[in-house]
């Protein structure tokens, strides 16, 4: 039992590290299942007080999970730090349907400002590597 929570905990962390060699222009984040997990997206000067979101798919209004106008929203919080220029999103309790591509975006008049942003979640749990219990 404990080889395979090591496993599962190797290939999670394999594709982790994959994933990080791609372009650099997507900010990659791995949480574990059940956790919490924090997506942090930068914006450019100028933009401090644009209203910032996290979105899934192409980002249409049903797809916009969270705005830094609603700060909280079901498993979602956001905070933006006008200071940093860094707006912080938390999914709280990940899921494996949480895993994926998702966008941070900065309403702006014509075109919002996207990042990509893709999200990995460990199925298994630090505490499961503690080796207590039966094997």
């Amino acid at each position: 039992m404990h080889l395979k929570v090591v496993e599962r905990l190797y290939w999670c962390c394999l594709l982790f590290i994959v994933a990080l060699s791609g372009a650099a222009a997507v900010i990659h984040v791995s949480g574990y299942e059940g956790r919490d997990v924090n997506v942090s997206c930068s914006y450019g000067e100028g933009y401090e007080s644009y209203e910032k979101y996290l979105c899934r798919n192409d980002c249409g209004n049903s797809d916009v999970l969270i705005t830094t106008t609603k700060a909280k929203k079901n498993k979602y919080s956001i905070y933006d730090d006008k200071k940093r220029r860094v707006f912080t999103t938390t999914l709280s309790d990940l899921s494996s349907v949480d895993a994926g591509k998702y966008w941070c975006g900065v309403t702006r008049t014509g075109k919002d400002i996207y990042t990509e942003v893709r999200l990995f979640v460990c199925i298994c749990q630090l505490g499961d590597l503690s080796g207590g219990g039966p094997h």
